[in-house]
């Protein structure tokens, strides 16, 4: 069955095309095997008639969401937006795909009129002050207070704050800066003690007119005068551009996503999902130049595999891809064997990442080992915070700081021939045991391309690799903000743990100011061969990382490091 959104313009509401989309959505549903056209255009969406649902999402914020596009318990249903560019007002999330199978999204545009970010341009700078001019039509910020009130008519918010992360992005490459990291305005006297207060710079805010500000303080640097400054201020990570919960053979195609109010895709709990010609970049034709506000793509515990090919990510305040597990602390011991587990990062909360059936690890959370292999009985979210989990084998003794981790649901990742850059920080962060294919790509990160990582004691993401291929990729001026551009680097501190193993590392070109190809610890089983090195003195210099541009701590295992040829 075909619908055209089109056949529902009564429901129109002015430009307001949501109850429209609501009803169409409602045959698609009633008639599995379903493609809603959108008819191409421009389409004006707000939250006024919009599904509500709540959700926890891993890794952003619980609330109750305004969803334009509710593809819940669908069945092979496309959407097909016939080049359609999607306008949103206000704090919705534009797609939810949950409990279905077959779904396909593609050919359309998703923006906001009035993004979840601010934008100004760096008037004057010395290093005591710094002044900001901003795009009226666009951004609002006004001070009161000595705080920064940032306001969006159109999206009807409003956030008063003392403490705001701000980036500089050179106006000629639309990259964030190679020598100004980012900070915080921090508008406060004294530190309010948050891990993060190495970054403060204290100020002070002055209105100088309707569209101009300035900061009075020490910054330690002196801005660039003609370049951007930018700041995510919206509600935080509540709404990201799409949600792919507990579904199966998902297909992001042909989707630009200029805008988000949060991460880009988010999936988590998925089995197979492809993102084929898919890009987030900035809206140059409204003089843009962040896109979306946090990860461009981000995985939790999936299964099947997931795909990439053809994709662009440019402009993030965050990472392209993380692809990880979660890893669940174990809060108390019931009986010989059944735990009380609950979250480690208030952020992962209330999303259950262990189904019955499932294998999981029992892990010694400082050395990051298994102890124990258990198969799921029972499992059972008590509540937001606290899931139950009853296990066929006896438990082993506990320890104060064990984890779990889900050994089963994890997915094979390939990523082809894809585009990564001008994001803070990093490039891609794959961490599933499952075989992991990075080939053919294109590489123009602020810090590290490609990063290996883990932890079960901060962020408690987990997946130590196990089969990894990284080939044929071009790491063009990657990490020219300093570091290494490839990294091996779980969260162990002075630990000669195992964590990650079989990366190899083959046939790949490096074009930097000077060598800073890996930097590893913690693996076992690492290759680096036949790749090619060009010297370009135009690109930034942070200085030569390690020996030959390998650093390489003793914790590394079985490594076979051939020099890099220079062309």
């Amino acid at each position: 069955m075909t619908v055209h959104l089109s056949d529902y313009k009564h429901l129109f509401r002015g430009e307001d095309a949501t109850l429209a989309l609501q009803e169409a959505l409602y045959q698609c549903k009633t008639h599995p095997g379903s493609t809603l056209k959108l008819g191409g255009g421009t389409l004006n969406f707000s939250g006024k008639y919009a599904y509500q649902k709540e959700y926890y999402i891993s890794n952003n914020d619980y609330s109750r969401k305004n969803i334009i596009f509710p593809l819940i318990g669908m069945t092979d249903t496309v959407i097909d937006g016939e080049g359609a560019e999607l306008l949103f007002e206000g704090e919705v999330l534009p797609f939810v795909v949950d409990g279905s199978s077959g779904v396909k999204i593609k050919n359309l545009s998703i923006d906001y009129p009035h993004p979840y970010f601010f934008q100004a341009d760096i008037t004057a700078a010395a290093e005591d002050f710094l002044e900001l001019e901003f795009d009226e039509s666009q951004f609002d910020a006004t001070v009161e207070d000595e705080r920064v009130i940032f306001t969006n008519k159109g999206n009807g918010f409003k956030v008063k704050t003392g403490r705001v992360m701000v980036m500089e992005f050179d106006k000629d490459t639309t990259a964030p800066s190679s020598s100004i990291p980012a900070y915080h305005l921090y508008m406060f006297d004294e530190s309010d003690g948050w891990f993060l207060e190495r970054m403060y710079r204290y100020v002070k805010p002055k209105q100088l007119a309707s569209n101009k500000i300035r900061f009075d303080g020490h910054f330690g640097h002196i801005h660039n005068v003609g370049n951007k400054l930018i700041c995510t201020c919206g509600p935080g990570r509540r709404c990201p551009g799409m949600l792919l919960n507990d579904s199966s053979d998902t297909v992001i195609e042909n989707v630009t996503m200029y805008s988000s109010a949060g991460m880009g895709i988010v999936g988590q709990l998925c089995e197979n999902i492809t993102l084929s010609g898919v890009k987030m970049i900035p809206n140059k034709a409204k003089g843009r130049y962040l896109s979306v506000n946090a990860d461009a793509t981000h995985f939790i515990n999936c299964t099947g595999a997931v795909r990439l090919e053809g994709c662009i990510f440019t402009n993030m305040l965050d990472d392209a891809l993380n692809c990880h597990g979660n890893y669940l602390k174990i809060a108390e011991v019931i009986d010989s064997h059944t735990l009380l587990a609950t979250f480690g990062h208030h952020q992962q909360q209330g999303v259950n990442v262990i189904r019955v059936g499932d294998v999981v690890n029992l892990v010694d959370n400082l050395p990051m080992t298994p102890i124990a292999r258990l198969t799921v009985k029972a499992s059972t979210l008590i509540s937001s915070t606290f899931v139950r989990v009853e296990f066929e084998e006896e438990l082993p003794e506990i320890k104060d700081g064990f984890t779990l981790e889900n050994f089963t649901r994890m997915p094979e990742l390939y990523i082809n021939n894809c585009e990564s850059g001008y994001n803070r920080p990093r490039g891609f962060l794959p961490s599933t045991w499952k075989k992991t294919v990075i080939t053919n790509n294109t590489f123009y990160n602020m810090n590290t391309a490609i990063h290996f990582t883990g932890d079960s004691n901060s962020w408690f993401e987990a997946g130590g690799v196990r089969d990894v291929t990284v080939k044929g990729n071009r790491f063009v001026n990657s990490a020219y903000a300093g570091g290494s551009v490839i990294a091996v680097s779980p969260h162990l501190k002075d630990m000669d743990t195992l964590y990650h193993s079989g990366i190899v590392i083959e046939d790949n070109y490096f074009e930097l100011h000077e060598k800073r190809f890996l930097a590893a610890k913690n693996v076992d089983g690492l290759i680096f061969k036949n790749n090619t090195y060009k010297q370009n003195d135009s690109l930034p210099a942070h200085g030569e990382a390690g020996e030959g541009g390998f650093k390489l701590e003793p914790s590394c295992a079985n490594t076979d490091i051939e020099p890099v040829k220079e062309i």
